[in-house]
């Protein structure tokens, strides 16, 4: 951490902590993530009446201003600077996790976090991700165009008794906006190295419709550049990607007491990064165990690469939604909710700039790798009758029932991209990412269905109490039955007490239960001198021959027990205060094993099988329901607004304290990445500030982002000691607004103005080029500028 970033952030805190002294309320220009706690909310509660502050359990809302206060056309990015709990990582040159980014709440998988869209279950994507040892499949946030969304609101608790598999750590509800009107919006964006330039533009129109309906229709394109810290010829940074998002949200009444309902979305994502670099000394060495000089017969490598060479990696993803829907009343007291939904995620890859080496002189240098896709169906029927039961307010009595199907998809590469040519020694497949074979390809799928129970009652003017309860049952893995208690002791007008009990599940996906894929990737553990040789590595499924061999076994859910404790202060106007402490424990979590390397003699055995795949072969992993989590935290967060002549004054402190530690694991894990992993490879503090000044036509923003250390888990278990803890850093952002006039602003500002970076890689994937953190919780660029035009009528 530099000190100058440390000194000017004390400034900053010390400028703006008489803030802290409110006497009255005034709204901001720039909302920070918690200046919405009066909002009645729609998530955590199937009440109509209830706020974020009156909650029995967190609740953050983000609206759409404060979203766009972060330079990213990726919503992920700008739910990180809001919410300190939830995390997304940058992992450029691991082929699709540098385009499908994993995000995290509290710590825990991607996948073990619910997102909603207005309310109903968003699809995943086709990308299952490999982080070292998590493994997952979640939807794709950076899909969502913020243009279209009026506020996020964040559940931070566990929720899966009232809205099933997933919500074990919380729930992320996306709310399109639906008011009539047009905005836009035009950004540009650039390091300050002169790289990773950005371009955004963003309109949305919205128009009322008869008898009180709307539509409204967001369109959105992006492109990014590539950006590179590193020290060999291959770019590590940000990706290329061109991206087109359209969504639209409607609502016509049909009849007195029936509305009808649609929202959908078609997005289009064109993206490439680079694989690692290939040396030419690779071409004449074997890429087994013994390393045995091998030089192929009539053929020079050198020919085609006499450089050495660096293979692009691409993907094109192809995602779309519908959800249609019928709402009413029965009666006065009795509404309902049918709804249908649909879901498609589709990823075609390609590598260029590439080779098959088995194949020699007739190798392409392109292939079509092979394509993956997610396909989600839902039916929904909810209801909610208000019961008068002679108490402080009527019992609100949700019940329903929901019914769903999923289907994840492997197609095969063309055949250059896996074939094992004549030159078998070498390397079979394209280098860099080998295709997906015929054997390996299929399509696997399954259904459920739930019914539940969800009460909530207020017993007395300052007790509330809530129970849901939620039955499931899945084709492939079975039933389960989940539970929440929770409740809100109002101890003064100004002060609650709120907190929450719950059991909740995720079921292991398609994906992970089915997916084969194979990768390349330099062997920082052989031994020998960079350049290092080149590895196959393989993510096989459970029911493999090879995994059986090694013990896999179906995936069975994951289970969890939820528990949350906190309060809620609002002495003063403007003013508002949140504690909350959780501990949420995680049974049966669904991990990927280390790497096992595969000898001579086992390969040649799977071989002798007549295994597809298996000649070429180095290492392979596959996932298990193999370990016990504990996660324990606390989320503080203060807000505080103030006009002080003539100035609007706004501050929010946002802090988040998690510890996750392995509490059981299968004998398998225990290897020190494995803990480094799990326990250390997100920061457990992580603190934002954020402080906002409005003066008449002009606004200014300044935020303070803290990260705590974590480690950098890159390297397998011989080499477990070079992964590396990285220090704690701070950076700053400023952003400035001139309001040309009442509908047109224009803003500047820079993101980690001091232009800090995290710590430099030692040891041996320093020697072989990666100077930054590979698993970064932030981005390894320095600092970048940014200019933004917006306009809003």
């Amino acid at each position: 951490m530099k000190r100058s970033a440390y000194a000017l952030t004390c400034a900053l805190l010390s400028s703006t902590a008489p803030v802290l002294s409110v006497t009255s309320h005034a709204q901001t220009s720039a909302p920070t993530a918690t200046d919405e706690t009066d909002v009645l909310i729609v998530t955590g509660t199937r009440r109509s009446e209830r706020s974020a502050s009156d909650a029995s359990a967190p609740v953050d809302v983000i609206g759409n201003n404060a979203l766009r206060t972060v330079s990213s056309p990726d919503l992920a990015d700008q739910l990180t600077r809001n919410v300190p709990s939830f995390n997304v990582q940058r992992m450029p040159g691991l082929v699709g996790a540098s385009f499908v980014r994993p995000a995290s709440l509290r710590g825990l998988s991607p996948d073990e976090t619910l997102v909603l869209v207005n309310g109903k279950r968003r699809h995943r994507t086709a990308y299952v991700n490999l982080v070292p040892f998590g493994g997952h499949q979640a939807p794709d946030l950076a899909q969502i165009p913020t243009g279209a969304i009026a506020r996020v609101e964040v559940l931070r608790d566990g929720a899966a008794a009232q809205y099933g598999s997933d919500a074990i750590a919380g729930v992320v509800n996306i709310l399109l906006e639906d008011k009539p009107g047009f905005s836009g919006l035009a950004e540009i964006r650039e390091s300050y190295e002169g790289d990773g330039l950005t371009h955004l533009l963003s309109a949305r129109g919205g128009v009322a419709l008869s008898g009180g309906g709307s539509l409204t229709v967001t369109g959105e394109y992006s492109d990014t550049d590539y950006s590179s810290r590193n020290g060999t010829p291959s770019r590590v940074g940000l990706p290329k990607s061109d991206a087109y998002r359209l969504f639209y949200n409607l609502s016509a009444p049909i009849s007195d007491g029936i509305e009808l309902y649609s929202f959908g979305s078609y997005s289009y994502t064109d993206a490439a990064n680079d694989a690692a670099y290939r040396s030419t000394a690779i071409f004449v060495r074997s890429y087994y165990q013994d390393h045995a000089p091998f030089i192929a017969p009539d053929f020079d490598f050198k020919s085609i690469y006499p450089n050495g060479f660096v293979p692009s990696f691409q993907s094109k993803t192809d995602d779309y939604s519908l959800v249609a829907g019928l709402r009413g009343n029965i009666t006065s007291d009795l509404t309902w909710d049918l709804s249908g939904r649909y879901g498609h995620d589709r990823i075609r890859y390609r590598i260029t700039n590439t080779i098959n080496l088995s194949l020699g002189p007739n190798s392409p240098t392109s292939f079509h790798a092979g394509s993956q896709s997610q396909t989600e169906t839902g039916v929904n029927l909810d209801l909610n009758y208000s019961l008068d039961a002679g108490l402080a307010k009527p019992v609100n009595v949700a019940f329903g029932g929901e019914y769903r199907t999923e289907r994840f998809k492997l197609h095969a590469g063309e055949p250059g991209s896996y074939a094992i040519g004549v030159f078998a020694d070498l390397q079979p497949g394209a280098a860099g990412y080998p295709g997906t074979t015929p054997d390996q390809a299929g399509s696997w799928g399954r259904h459920s269905g739930a019914a539940y129970l969800d009460v909530d009652t207020d017993l007395t003017e300052r007790l509330n109490l809530g129970a849901a309860v939620r039955y499931e049952d899945y084709s492939d893995f079975g039933d389960t039955a989940n539970s929440k208690l929770s409740g809100r002791y109002k101890v003064t007008e100004f002060f609650n007490v709120r907190g929450a009990v719950s059991t909740g599940f995720r079921a292991p996906t398609p994906g992970q239960s089915h997916i084969t894929t194979t990768q390349q990737n330099p062997d920082a553990s052989s031994g020998l001198p960079p350049p290092f040789p080149i590895v196959t590595l393989a993510l096989l499924p459970p029911s493999n021959p090879i995994a059986q061999y090694f013990g896999a076994q179906p995936l069975k859910a994951e289970k969890s027990t939820n528990y949350s404790l906190g309060f809620v202060l609002k002495p003063l106007t403007g003013f508002s205060l949140t504690a909350d402490i959780y501990r949420i424990d995680v049974r049966d979590r669904i991990g990927l094993l280390p790497f096992t390397r595969i000898t001579s003699a086992q390969r040649a055995l799977f071989v002798s099988r007549g295994i597809p795949g298996a000649a070429g072969l180095s290492q392979i992993r596959f996932f298990v329901n193999g370990l016990n989590t504990r996660t324990q935290g606390i989320d503080i967060v203060a807000t505080a607004q103030r006009e002080v002549d003539g100035a609007n004054l706004g501050l929010t402190l946002a802090y988040n304290h998690n510890v996750t530690k392995v509490r059981k694991s299968d004998a398998r894990f225990d290897v020190l990445e494995t803990y480094q992993y799990y326990e250390h490879h997100l920061p457990r503090d992580t603190l934002i500030a954020t402080a906002t000044i409005d003066i008449e036509r002009f606004s200014l923003l300044a935020r303070t982002r803290h990260y705590g250390t974590w480690i950098d888990v890159v390297l397998s278990s011989p080499l477990a000691a070079q992964n590396q803890r990285v220090g704690s850093e701070i950076f700053f952002d400023l952003s400035a607004t001139y309001r040309v006039s009442d509908a047109v602003s224009v803003s500047v500002g820079a993101e980690n103005l001091l232009d800090n970076y995290p710590d430099r890689k030692k040891g041996f994937l320093a020697t072989a080029g990666t100077l930054w953190p590979v698993y970064s919780v932030y981005d390894k660029d320095g600092g970048r500028y940014f200019a933004r035009l917006a306009v809003n009528f």
